[in-house]
């Protein structure tokens, strides 16, 4: 979603709250009433910039490498992520697991273990191509979480191949083999 969209609509929801509130605005001119949305509008974004700037991704790593620390069983953070325009969720890939946490005041956190992820695939929308973004599937062996999904990451195939060169690293240091049901 665009910043004109996303200002339109709190504008729209500013006036709502007034209108609910009961508070009269009729002693600021309308300019410059709208100029006040569009200036807190900007403040919102300014600040949701700043909390995504905070929590960018660090520069995406590379898997383990045999006879490394993080090979030889120590975890090792490889990519941190968020979905677009979200503050409650949180997904951090190491080189065992992918954990999700979601929750503002309250927190609820799955991990998938790698060594579990059999395939995955990236999903794109022409709005989240132009924006970089796309949904990750992830397909596992796991009976309680067989399908999962990474909902508006941003570079998709870049984390994809992240995702895939850990699960394949990871299963290759337990020495599994992935083996086909027929």
């Amino acid at each position: 979603m665009d910043r004109d969209r996303l200002r339109s609509q709190f504008a729209e929801h500013f006036y709502r709250s007034l209108d609910e509130s009961g508070v009269r605005m009729e002693a600021i001119p309308a300019a410059q009433l709208q100029a006040l949305v569009r200036a807190s509008a900007d403040g919102v974004f300014a600040v949701l910039d700043a909390v995504e700037a905070e929590s960018a991704p660090p520069s995406c790593g590379e898997p383990p490498e045999e006879g490394s620390v993080a090979a030889e069983g120590v975890e090792q953070v490889l990519w941190t992520g968020k979905p677009y325009l979200s503050l409650s969720t949180r997904y951090e890939l190491t080189s065992q697991r992918l954990r999700i946490t979601q929750g503002l005041f309250s927190r609820t956190m799955e991990e998938i273990d790698l060594v579990r992820v059999r395939d995955s695939k990236v999903t794109q929308n022409l709005g989240e191509r132009s924006f970089n973004l796309g949904d990750i599937q992830i397909f596992t062996s796991d009976s309680s979480t067989p399908e999962f999904r990474l909902e508006n990451v941003r570079d998709p195939m870049e984390v994809r191949e992240i995702l895939r060169s850990a699960y394949l690293a990871e299963q290759k240091r337990r020495g599994l083999r992935y083996r086909e049901e027929g």
